[in-house]
């Protein structure tokens, strides 16, 4: 049986993006580095944050798996190249961002990304 990931791993770039924010706001901290914290917030986002799946499936729904990141895929193999064919054309960019507010796992984690992008800009003109 797999070992479950502890929560504090599981949710650890929302408690990042926090600290990153608070750097921005709080404290005098170079801008290097806190454009750093919040480029591996936004990676995190995309790579590795619990969100359910989002790929499209036969019945034009969105897959309700579990998955690991805004960009990545369901344990089907389909659904992962799914989205890195969505995000090589251009006409399907609105595919490619498929499923990014359809719960609130997903809707938590693209406005994370959203600050997370706007923090690393602001932190470099801080």
């Amino acid at each position: 049986m797999a070992k479950k990931k502890s929560r504090f791993v599981r949710y650890f770039g929302y408690l990042l993006l926090a600290l990153a924010v608070l750097l921005l706001f709080g404290f005098d901290v170079g801008p290097l580095t806190l454009s750093g914290v919040f480029v591996v917030c936004f990676v995190w986002l995309l790579f590795a944050a619990p969100t359910s799946c989002g790929a499209e499936i036969r019945t034009g729904e969105n897959c309700r798996n579990n998955s690991y990141g805004l960009l990545g895929g369901c344990s089907i193999r389909q659904h992962k190249w799914q989205r890195v064919r969505a995000l090589t054309h251009l006409d399907t960019a609105r595919n490619a961002c498929r499923g990014w507010f359809t719960g609130p796992q997903q809707q938590v984690a693209t406005c994370s990304m959203l600050i997370a992008a706007f923090g690393a800009v602001a932190a470099l003109f801080k």
